[in-house]
């Protein structure tokens, strides 16, 4: 091979195995073709040759070999930090999923990653969740301390009133909201920035 060659799913480097089927290959081929005598002795020779046998005692090397990128793949790193952004915009884990093994993660690496990514999401819709109950609370407040305000000055001015209970109203559908989000996080759909 005039070149490295990587398995793109898990980045095992295969350059020894193709060069080996390449000289399996070849003087069959070249012998059909009746090449000069020359050629046929020097594929054959380097095809008989046995690959050199590993040393007992040397140390694996320290650094893996990096995978090859096909084209349109991107970086381990790059590839999580995206996974995570898009679970967090609020894709399906099956997407997610997909595109980590498309950018060379194995199923049960991806997998893995899928599901840590997605319970961080549920933490930060709870705690998004948490905040709604708080100021839904204090919100849906509002009309029950103005009716008593007003009630002791013995006025009761109507519209400023109807505006009270619309933001007490506003208050209560968010603490209810809030609420289903401390309850079922995995039901919220959307992104996680925006709710």
């Amino acid at each position: 091979m005039g070149y490295a060659v990587a398995c793109p799913v898990c980045g095992v480097d295969g350059t020894s195995a193709a060069n080996a089927a390449i000289a399996q290959s070849v003087p069959a081929e070249m012998a059909m073709a009746s090449p000069p005598p020359m050629a046929v002795n020097r594929l054959a020779a380097a095809a008989a040759t046995p690959p050199p046998a590993p040393h007992m005692n040397s140390a694996p090397s320290a650094a893996p070999r990096t995978p090859v990128l096909l084209p349109g793949q991107v970086d381990r790193t790059t590839a999580e930090r995206e996974a995570r952004a898009k679970i967090f915009w609020g894709d399906s884990k099956d997407e997610v999923l997909k595109f980590l093994m498309r950018n060379g993660f194995t199923a049960a690496e991806a997998s893995i990653h899928v599901n840590e990514m997605f319970l961080e999401r549920c933490v930060n819709i709870r705690k998004n969740g948490f905040w709604k109950i708080i100021y839904g609370s204090l919100m849906a407040c509002v009309p029950v301390g103005a009716w008593f305000y007003f009630e002791s000055i013995k006025i009761l001015p109507i519209k400023i009133f109807a505006l009270l209970i619309m933001v007490g109203l506003y208050g209560t559908y968010q603490a209810v909201k809030g609420t289903i989000m401390v309850i079922a996080p995995k039901s919220e759909p959307g992104d996680v920035a925006s709710q």
